[in-house]
């Protein structure tokens, strides 16, 4: 390898989406914000996906030499490739200064097939890229490339339990001809991102990179110079709307002329109440609120996404209910607080469905915060359909606190144009806040509770995560209490 800086398929993406991001990596590795809980437990959970797929290809031979190991790495694989090993894990190539490590290689004739292998439901763009980098190096380092493939989970295959069915759990997606279109593109590209990297950081402006197809390590970073209520909190702006904001120099909501061309209805709405800086209450609240009966069932669910199917009868990345908390409102005043968390073994939902319905029967408005509670019992209505009945009478007392209350009646500027409950709470209770959690938001304990699930985590590790799920649900079901009382305040 050169003295050049090297390129890896990570890199080659990362720049494909934004050169700046790729300079900060490289020379700027610290800029970036530091990998939060959630987002390692996705890492782990695609590093199983990843191991499960070399089953799919059996009898192959993993490059066990790791990314500080490349030359190693290299030795081996081409020592590998020389004794004829039909199957290749993490094969290592370089050409053109840019290294790659190809999840799963495999011979056909005198050509090689290469698999790249990815935790999501579906193809996407960037795993066409991503393929095709690998393709141009493996080429470029001598072989034959003869099909390209991504390997995704797919969600029609459902897990009967034991063992998987690889061949029905993975799907392959052949890109070939995609990557063949594509390759008179890189070298190019690869040029271009090189000659970058010996310069000096690029201005490139944020925009929608900077969170598709996913948040940026060096997000924080690149917004910094954005002002309170920044533009990029307008509700449904677009790249368009954002470049014309920012070609004005109007960083801030703020700063931005009610008449302004890029603004649409509700974007003008939204500023007009930031920059008054008082809150707005539209239409009869207290009819609203007299809709409600007791006792009050303040409930919230916390659901996750195995990547890989863990019980009988479920796909990949399907939603498992797992946890909820309900604080009970009676009409005299009392507060009764009511959970559940699943810490078994197997199923969580016959236990979370047998639990809940416990708990709620009878009488009584069921409040929630969004639809999601909904949609929930919806989807375990289909799969355990003799608790369709019962299931039913909860969702007929069901009263969405965003959507009857919040977006029909009322507006604040501390809201900064957002609707959800982690917004809304703060602005209007005081005491409201989820900084000192150990887990503050929904992606984080779905993430949290897999690893714990999949049992990747120690016992003390375990506890620890029961203990802040527990906290944050409680947390939610907390808020939506608060936050009644204060409509019940604001209604008078």
């Amino acid at each position: 390898m050169s003295a050049r800086h090297w390129l890896s398929k990570s890199r080659y993406q990362t720049g494909l989406n934004c050169r700046k991001a790729l300079w900060l990596a490289v020379h700027e590795p610290d800029a970036a914000e530091p990998t939060s809980a959630g987002q390692q437990a996705r890492f782990e959970a695609g590093n199983a996906v990843g191991e499960l797929a070399r089953d799919r290809f059996p009898d192959g031979v993993l490059i066990e030499e790791g990314h500080t190991e490349q030359r190693a790495a290299l030795a081996r694989t081409s020592e590998l490739i020389e004794q004829s090993v039909p199957i290749l894990y993490e094969a290592a190539f370089v050409y053109d200064d840019v290294l790659v490590r190809a999840d799963v290689m495999y011979r056909d004739s005198d050509a090689w097939n290469l698999v790249e292998v990815k935790s999501s439901t579906k193809s996407k763009p960037e795993h066409v890229t991503d393929a095709a980098i690998q393709t141009y190096v493996v080429e470029g380092a001598g072989l034959m490339v003869g099909k390209a493939f991504v390997g995704h989970l797919d969600t029609t295959y459902v897990y009967q339990g034991g063992g998987y069915d690889l061949d029905a759990l993975f799907a392959l997606d052949d890109v070939t001809d995609a990557v063949r279109a594509y390759l008179p593109s890189i070298p190019a590209k690869v040029a271009d991102l090189q000659g970058m990297l010996d310069g000096p950081c690029p201005a490139d402006r944020i925009g929608k990179q900077c969170s598709s197809p996913y948040r940026c390590g060096f997000f924080g970073h690149c917004h910094a110079f954005m002002p309170a209520f920044p533009v990029t909190e307008l509700p449904y702006l677009s790249e368009k709307g954002l470049t014309a904001l920012l070609d004005d120099e109007l960083y801030g909501i703020l700063d931005v002329p009610l008449d302004h061309p890029a603004l649409s209805a509700k974007q003008r709405e939204a500023s007009a109440v930031i920059q008054s800086g008082e809150m707005l209450l539209l239409g009869d609240l207290a009819a609203t609120l007299s809709k409600l009966a007791y006792p009050v069932h303040c409930l919230d669910f916390e659901t996750f996404k195995p990547t890989l199917p863990l019980y009988p009868g479920t796909r990949a990345h399907q939603s498992v209910p797992f946890q909820w908390s309900d604080h009970v409102v009676f009409e005299d005043g009392d507060l009764e607080h009511r959970e559940f968390l699943f810490e078994g073994d197997g199923d969580p939902r016959p236990h979370f469905l047998d639990s809940l319905l416990a708990a709620i029967d009878g009488e009584g408005s069921v409040v929630v915060y969004s639809n999601y509670e909904n949609s929930q019992l919806e989807a375990l209505a289909k799969d355990f359909p003799h608790y369709r009945e019962p299931i039913a009478a909860v969702q007929g007392r069901l009263f969405d606190l965003e959507k009857e209350v919040v977006k029909q009646h009322v507006r604040h500027p501390d809201f900064h144009a957002f609707t959800s409950i982690k917004y809304v709470g703060p602005a209007l209770v005081a005491d409201l806040s989820y900084d000192s959690l150990g887990i503050q938001n929904g992606d984080a304990a779905m993430l949290l509770y897999e690893a714990v699930a999949a049992g990747r985590v120690t016992p003390d590790e375990r506890q620890r995560i029961l203990d802040d799920l527990r906290e944050y649900c409680g947390m939610d079901t907390t808020s939506l209490v608060k936050l009644l009382e204060r409509f019940r305040e604001l209604a008078e």
